[in-house]
């Protein structure tokens, strides 16, 4: 079901619909055809929407870090992973540059670069068939998959699977998922994009303050994101505690140097990103610090 956001007392169209949709192909499809005026999405598939011409512009990181590498019980080492593949989100998706590093690391090679047999193959997956898939994998396939944090964890819970290591292992506060808007929305909804961000600040504030030192005061956060998120309270706070993500308000402020970290690694290590990519105007900080201005 949607979720309906309404800014009490305002009498004006502001309300903003909230939905879920299964893969970034979804959302990339959205944010092109119009049908979506503002996503979370990952940060290096809206880089390359807006290279592409898509006119959306970047507010806020929503988190840093926070993905797991998952495997089953019969993957003991990097070596295992040789001549079988790994599930990442989206071919533009930090998590693919995170196993890319890994791989690269271990002197695995990937997909197109090795004989057959002895390479790594890299394969795109929404998130949330990647326990099942992994689940019903009777070849034993599979050697890995990556995915935030708390997907996987129900599996991870049953016998035969266990975290291998969490992504701020292979890059400490790397970026993840960033809050981007149509740009006429900048012209149009100013006002109200400035609240969402302040809000979105301020519930960042305290998942940060609730992770550190988690008081009475903040343990509705707990039952609300398990809500939000179909888990147990239990679980919610496993994925909070164990998967190293990050809401630290200072992190969440749009970065170039960051992006462009990204941007080079991802053009030319792994040349899946087009050469000579522009983001010139992607990145409107400007939302974020009159945010932080005011706490």
């Amino acid at each position: 079901m949607p979720r309906y956001i309404q800014r009490k007392g305002s009498g004006s169209d502001t309300d903003v619909i909230t939905f879920s949709m299964r893969s970034w192909e979804q959302v990339e499809k959205g944010l092109s055809s119009g049908d979506i005026n503002a996503a979370f999405m990952d940060i290096a598939q809206a880089m390359y929407l807006f290279d592409k011409g898509s006119a959306i512009s970047m507010l806020m990181f929503t988190h840093r870090a926070g993905s797991r590498i998952i495997v089953p019980g019969q993957i003991q080492r990097l070596a295992d992973f040789k001549g079988k593949s790994v599930l990442i989100p989206h071919r533009f998706s930090i998590q693919h540059m995170l196993v890319h590093r890994l791989l690269s690391a271990g002197k695995l090679k990937i997909a197109g670069l090795g004989k057959p047999g002895k390479s790594v193959d890299i394969e795109s997956v929404p998130c949330a068939l990647m326990p099942e898939m992994a689940n019903s994998d009777l070849d034993r396939d599979i050697a890995a998959f990556i995915c935030p944090a708390p997907f996987g964890d129900a599996e991870v819970e049953k016998k035969g699977f266990r975290h291998l290591l969490i992504s701020r292992d292979l890059w400490k506060n790397h970026p993840g998922s960033a809050f981007v808007v149509h740009q006429d929305l900048l012209k149009t909804k100013g006002e109200d994009l400035a609240l969402m961000v302040s809000c979105l600040l301020d519930s960042a504030r305290q998942l940060d303050r609730y992770m550190s030192a988690p008081n009475a005061a903040e343990k509705d956060i707990e039952s609300m994101s398990a809500s939000f998120l179909g888990l147990s309270v239990d679980q919610t706070q496993r994925a909070l505690k164990t998967s190293g993500i990050t809401y630290c308000p200072k992190f969440l402020v749009p970065d170039m140097e960051i992006l462009n970290i990204v941007l080079d690694y991802m053009r030319t290590t792994m040349a899946v990103m087009p050469a000579g990519t522009d983001l010139n105007g992607f990145i409107r900080p400007e939302f974020i610090h009159t945010a932080l201005s005011e706490i």
